[in-house]
């Protein structure tokens, strides 16, 4: 092979590499929290804050307006859902935590005094009648964990709910509900585990 059809290769292969990353990044949901203020009862604690597991899925017609918690038992269409990374929203959700303040400080690396292990799932609902709003229920779960042998201190969970469009047709239509629920539902995690005096010194 000459210089210059490797070189060519070499091109094409680098331009299909870098397409390929953009359509990942593009088909990726973000996670950006709307201004975040400071609570009034921060923890005298440091924390590793680690986001276990995210997942989004549609669920039944109506499921939302149930009184069952247990939504996962009405999942329809995982796949019908917009791409979401928990490696990605990782920081988003660090930046989210540092700017509230619950705790004394956050520490990404090395030894905290606990370790607050999240897990975030948000279901869609479709509605009953084909004129409904899209209904987003997003439940955040924290378990806050001894580091030292990685025991289970408390257990805490968190909901929010947001409105979307009639007829979903892209990412952009998922993008503020889902955003507005998962903030909704970390607001109420984070107040009960401010608001929790069992775990004070």
């Amino acid at each position: 092979m000459t210089p210059c059809c490797q070189h060519h290769r070499r091109l094409v292969t680098c331009m299909a590499i870098g397409i390929a990353t953009l359509a990942i990044g593009c088909t990726t949901l973000p996670f950006y929290p709307a201004p975040v203020v400071p609570t009034k009862s921060p923890l005298p604690y440091t924390a590793q804050v680690r986001l276990t597991e995210l997942a989004a899925y549609m669920v039944e017609p109506g499921a939302t307006l149930k009184q069952d918690p247990n939504l996962q038992n009405t999942v329809t269409q995982a796949k019908a859902v917009p791409a979401i990374s928990a490696e990605e929203w990782d920081k988003s959700i660090v930046d989210y935590v540092t700017a509230r303040q619950t705790f004394r400080k956050i520490v990404p690396d090395g030894v905290a005094d606990v370790i607050v292990v999240l897990r975030i799932f948000i279901f869609i609902d479709p509605g009953l009648k084909s004129e409904f709003s899209h209904t987003y229920i997003a439940k955040a779960d924290a378990v806050l964990k001894d580091p030292r042998n990685g025991s289970g201190l408390a257990t805490y969970a968190g909901f929010g709910k947001a409105f979307g469009v009639v007829s979903r047709v892209s990412k952009e239509d998922d993008e503020g509900p889902i955003n507005k629920s998962v903030q909704a539902a970390l607001n109420d995690l984070f107040g009960k585990i401010e608001g929790d005096r069992r775990i004070l010194p």
